[in-house]
């Protein structure tokens, strides 16, 4: 019965979005339907994943995002540390529309941000967003060391991981990782293509929170069990 109920509120809610953006033109309605689908996918997610060991790492940011398949935005996402966001929170920036020599400042936690006078970008909530929260309490991220805070929390406080190893490149680095625990959930959708993997948008987090600059994801490569990730280290103040 559940899992009627949370297709019948994605459809609905995919199809008010259908509507607003071709006919009405309401910004309300449009928040309406947007709303549907995060409540239609929670029930799914809760009815199907309870047995997950690592589903508390799957915050709603992936139910929203889904909205990017229904509107076809595709571009990559830009990890901010804490030191980004009002609030504090780390957290993941997609850019909608960019003016030319924008650079980033402290933003607001909401949805949707100006960028510059003319930019604007949704911010989202992120697997790394709590793992973040959680290894900084437990003081698991070293400032400034992107190899150790990785180390001590994806291995030693989240037992996320096996391995891992950092290597500096000629603009960001090359993350390898083995052992991963984290499932791929949107594999092969513009999801994956915005924030990248699961485990990769989490190394993103952790990356960027220890350096205290903004990053992004430039690929990754997958071989069998093991991973390599290439983030690119954005200038100081983003860009």
């Amino acid at each position: 019965m559940v899992s009627y109920i949370s297709v019948s509120l994605i459809l609905v809610g995919l199809v008010i979005i259908a509507i607003s953006l071709l006919a009405l033109y309401s910004s309300p309605v449009l928040i309406i339907g947007i709303s549907l689908i995060p409540l239609g996918l929670v029930l799914m997610w809760s009815e199907s994943s309870s047995n997950d060991p690592t589903i508390d790492l799957y915050n709603s940011w992936d139910n929203i995002a889904l909205m990017f398949e229904e509107l076809n935005i595709v571009r990559r996402a830009v990890y901010l540390p804490s030191n980004y966001i009002e609030s504090g929170q780390n957290m993941a920036l997609v850019p909608l529309t960019i003016a030319e020599g924008v650079r980033l400042t402290k933003l607001p936690l909401k949805l949707s941000v100006r960028l510059g006078v003319s930019g604007a970008g949704i911010l989202l909530f992120t697997p790394g967003t709590k793992v973040i929260n959680m290894c900084r309490d437990a003081g698991a991220i070293s400032v400034g060391n992107p190899q150790t805070s990785l180390t001590s929390c994806l291995i030693n406080h989240l037992a996320l991981i096996k391995r891992v190893n950092l290597q500096e490149i000629h603009d960001g680095f090359r993350i390898d990782i083995a052992g991963s625990r984290l499932r791929r959930m949107y594999e092969g959708t513009i999801v994956e293509k915005i924030l990248g993997s699961p485990i990769a948008s989490v190394v993103a987090s952790v990356v960027a929170e220890a350096l205290g600059t903004p990053v992004y994801i430039d690929r990754e490569e997958v071989m069998s069990n093991r991973r390599s990730i290439y983030i690119v280290r954005l200038p100081i103040g983003g860009g």
